[in-house]
């Protein structure tokens, strides 16, 4: 064994400093060989006659030493001394051996009760009923030695025993998972056993008329909770399926032996309690002594509990209190500061009971938990206990959150000119500008230019010469792949760009993907820009059709920028069209304006269930204009049956309506 015991230092020349007791040997500092001794009492000994006459800051000194020692080194210390002297200063500054807890954690709860019963009793003060939870063997141990004493249950502590048995069966009764069941049947639980009964006969009448209640039967039903006997024909249930009562038998009776365990215990539950308030004062302790840190062997414990115990009774106050009772100054910021806390203490203490501020709550928690089951449905599975070892995990694929301009700085406006009215149609003619850099690129095109085409654009191809000419001047072209490889490199140099451009929705955007996809360039493309915008939506929406001959970029252009312009000359477009955005329709954006560049292959992938006529091409396309695929919406179902689908759908802005034919759709899919 290797013990370190210092003393203090003192002004006398043979004063041991550190001493080592290691293998019977007693060594200084300094490696000299003192008296060899038998035991570590005599060692102490020999410490105690060095201490024979210490002056008072000495005194101080060992003391802070002891105060600083765990209690086992202190109780060790303080068991072993023999030497009057040193027992005296013992005494003198009260410390005494400070009895240590040695059993389980567990056991520390009803040991602590019986304790605190037992010091009550001895200062008689009787204690004849507990409030309790059922965690522990309290009230056992207190009869023991208390038969009279009696035990009510804790309200919080019952309804959340409740519910985990509820949340438990729903794994074997699927009928619980519907939404807001398991929460219906819970209120009407603690609806009876917090009514206040006086007797335990009329407790057991209640719950006794739980279970015929939630299976259709409302004979034994109070006219106080259950509004069946006011309205028989048009009663539905509020939060059961389809507003019909239960049915499942199976269920029943496990509803009933839930029901006759709370029977048993009747007496129990006739007058609840809360433990509440003992919470409270535990957090109260636990933000002044953490339990993180080991302040139990300390001797500021005391303080700190003490520091608990009259911010509890006196409010924040408490330290202005302390202060002046020492003829210190309280100070005039912590006065202010405490009596401002203490104002908003009382205030909510006095809004917490009242019905608005319960229902607001109520809001708050049904948005909070609508929230998380959103980020559960739209992120998928991201942290389990060893998921990575999970080989079967695959559902980690993102779906689409809403669109957004906030923090969208980056805007590229392109144009095509192209062989005729054809989606299929080739480019003739494409520019991009993003404010500082302009590509322009004539484009060589594989079919003929219509004759319509031309007269519009000016722009020509000879196949003989391979030749293209605008407004019959040879210009110099390029293929297809090479003016897209330069609109794909233009467009890296900013991140993720949106795409402006007038009418693109219904033309330029199709023309483009076309090409894109026949040259293997589509998904590349896509994920460099962050969506599209259509102006000529805009224009609509915000521009009074009064108040403008038509919405065609150039007269757009000239009513509000006041500019003639070469029109269809996608070079000159593009500069006219970005200082109309930014000008006059940028600050009326929303993220509702945006689309996704493949919203023509998300409308594809909902083909089946529009043959099927389960939506309408008009929500198909609706829907794809917000990025939500089919695969999607079946992922969103997959992940969460009862909101998935509506959550998402919801975030987007769309009707619950069609989450619910689609989760009927997927429902009948799977059986």
């Amino acid at each position: 064994m290797k013990q370190l015991l210092r003393l203090v230092k003192t002004n006398r020349p043979a004063r041991i400093k550190d001493v080592n007791i290691e293998e019977n040997r007693v060594r200084t500092h300094a490696g000299q060989q003192c008296t060899s001794i038998e035991t570590e009492t005599e060692a102490i000994k020999i410490m105690a006659e060095e201490l024979t006459q210490p002056k008072q800051e000495q005194n101080k000194a060992l003391i802070l030493k002891l105060q600083r020692s765990t209690f086992k080194q202190r109780r060790k210390f303080i068991q072993t001394v023999e030497d009057g002297n040193m027992q005296s200063i013992v005494e003198k500054y009260r410390i005494m051996k400070i009895p240590e807890f040695v059993r389980s954690s567990k056991g520390m709860e009803p040991d602590m009760a019986l304790s605190m019963v037992t010091r009550m009793d001895n200062r008689g003060c009787t204690v004849g009923i507990i409030h309790a939870d059922n965690d522990s063997t309290t009230t056992s141990r207190l009869k023991q030695k208390f038969a009279n004493i009696k035990k009510r249950d804790d309200k919080n502590h019952v309804k959340k025993n409740l519910s985990k048995q509820l949340y438990a069966a729903a794994n074997k009764y699927k009928e619980l998972k519907g939404k807001g069941v398991i929460a219906y049947i819970l209120r009407c639980y603690m609806y009876a056993i917090s009514s206040k009964q006086s007797k335990e006969d009329e407790l057991c009448e209640r719950l006794d008329s739980i279970v015929p209640h939630l299976f259709g039967d409302h004979s034994g039903c109070s006219g106080d909770w259950c509004t069946y006997s006011k309205q028989p024909e048009t009663y539905r249930y509020k939060h059961l399926p389809k507003g019909e009562p239960l049915s499942n038998e199976n269920l029943r009776k496990h509803l009933e032996t839930v029901t006759e365990n709370y029977k048993k215990r009747s007496s129990q539950l006739v007058d609840l309690g809360s433990t509440q308030s003992n919470e409270n004062f535990n957090n109260i302790v636990a933000s002044k002594a953490p339990k993180n840190r080991s302040y139990g062997g300390t001797s500021s414990l005391k303080a700190r509990v003490s520091a608990a115990v009259l911010q509890k009774n006196e409010g924040y106050t408490w330290v202005n209190k302390v202060n002046k009772k020492a003829l210190l100054s309280p100070g005039t910021i912590s006065v202010r500061v405490g009596q401002r806390i203490d104002r908003k203490r009382l205030w909510q203490k006095k809004n917490s009971s009242s019905v608005l501020f319960k229902r607001d709550r109520f809001k708050r928690k049904h948005k909070k938990t609508f929230q998380q089951i959103k980020a559960a449905v739209l992120e998928g599975e991201t942290y389990q206990p060893q998921i990575e070892e999970n080989v079967s995990v695959r559902d980690i694929e993102t779906i689409p959150t809403k669109y957004s301009l906030e923090g969208i700085d980056n805007y590229v406006v392109f144009d095509l000119e192209t062989t005729g009215l054809s989606r299929t149609s080739d480019i003739t003619q494409i520019s991009a500008y993003d404010g500082m850099n302009m590509l322009n690129l004539y484009v060589s095109p594989r079919q003929s230019i219509s004759s319509k085409a031309s007269d519009v654009t000016g722009i020509t191809f000879s196949f003989e010469r391979n030749q293209m000419y605008c407004h019959g001047v040879p210009v110099e072209s390029v293929c297809i792949r090479t003016a897209l490889l330069q609109l794909i490199e233009m467009i890296q140099k900013k991140s993720r760009p949106v795409l402006v451009g007038h009418n693109i929705h219904s033309y330029d955007v199709p023309v483009l993907r076309n090409l894109l996809r026949e040259f293997n360039l589509l998904s590349s493309f896509d994920n460099l820009i962050y969506g599209c915008i259509d102006t000529l939506k805009i224009a609509k929406r915000e521009i009074p059709k009064a108040d403008v001959q038509n919405y065609k970029q150039q007269t757009l252009v000239q009513k509000f920028l006041e500019i003639v312009y070469d029109a269809h000359n996608s070079e000159e477009d593009v500069r006219s069209l970005y200082k109309l955005f930014h000008l006059k329709l940028k600050q009326t954006c929303s993220g509702k304006d945006l689309f996704p560049f493949n919203y023509l292959s998300i409308v594809e992938g909902f083909s089946g269930v529009i043959v099927k006529k389960v939506i309408s091409k008009d929500t198909a396309r609706k829907l794809s204009c917000t990025g939500l695929s089919l695969h999607h919406l079946e992922l969103a179902y997959k992940r969460n049956n009862d909101d998935g689908v509506k959550s998402i759908m919801q975030e987007h802005g769309l009707k619950g309506k069609t989450a619910n034919v689609f989760k009927k759709f997927f429902s009948e899919k799977e059986e």
